[in-house]
């Protein structure tokens, strides 16, 4: 299992969450620190928060990156697979490599870790 904090830029780098994603089954799932406040987390982390709910599943987790990574039906995707030298899509290489930034907020990704 891997693990990222999902830091926010805007806020000097607070870390507003925590994603995990597991290899073997390649799933995500996030953990929010419940001292985060709705605003200074992602949009759809944000909407947990405003729920109390701070353990996202696997299909909103899922969600979250998807929304962070170039999508598989954009029309140059050979072109962005081939200048991130990958052969295939996968979104979890997409995620890393641009430490989950994307236009929408000022987060990103740093792995944590272990031991």
């Amino acid at each position: 299992m891997l693990k990222y904090a999902i830091k926010n830029a805007y806020y000097n780098g607070k870390t507003v969450g925590y994603l995990y994603y597991d290899e073997e089954r390649r799933e995500y799932e996030i953990e929010i620190p419940e001292t985060v406040k709705s605003y200074e987390a992602p949009c759809i982390l944000s909407d947990f928060i405003q729920k109390n709910q701070y353990r996202i599943g696997k299909e909103w987790s899922y969600r979250w990156v998807c929304q962070r990574v170039t999508p598989p039906e954009r029309q140059n995707i050979g072109q962005v697979l081939k200048a991130n030298g990958m052969k295939e899509y996968d979104e979890f290489p997409l995620l890393v490599k641009n430490a989950g930034r994307c236009c929408q907020d000022e987060c990103y990704i740093v792995k944590v870790e272990e031991g």
